[in-house]
């Protein structure tokens, strides 16, 4: 299912990256509902180095990059990886008020 949601996007874009990422993106999200499933929902509960966290937020970023605007159905995965880039946003906010 999740695989022919990214599938769907990256033909919608249309580049053999997105193609790529797509495959990388279903990969990720069945790791994550596995890790979800077996620590809970909580980041950093009995983590590990490779753990589905850790690629979130770069994922996210490759995602906005190669996907634009259509990034944004990725809900699953922004709900991951978009957290630390509006912590780090919101605090580069902060320094020019």
């Amino acid at each position: 299912m999740t695989m022919s949601m990214y599938r769907s996007i990256a033909t919608a874009v249309g580049t053999r990256e997105a193609l790529d990422l797509a495959h990388r993106l279903a990969a990720w999200h069945d790791a994550m509902v596995i890790h979800r499933r077996r620590v809970g929902e909580a980041p950093g509960a009995a983590c590990d180095i490779n753990c589905p966290h850790e690629q979130a937020e770069l994922l996210w970023l490759e995602a906005v990059d190669v996907f634009g605007d259509r990034a944004h159905q990725c809900g699953f995965l922004r709900s991951f990886g978009a957290i630390s880039t509006q912590q780090v946003s919101a605090g580069l906010s902060e320094l020019h008020v």
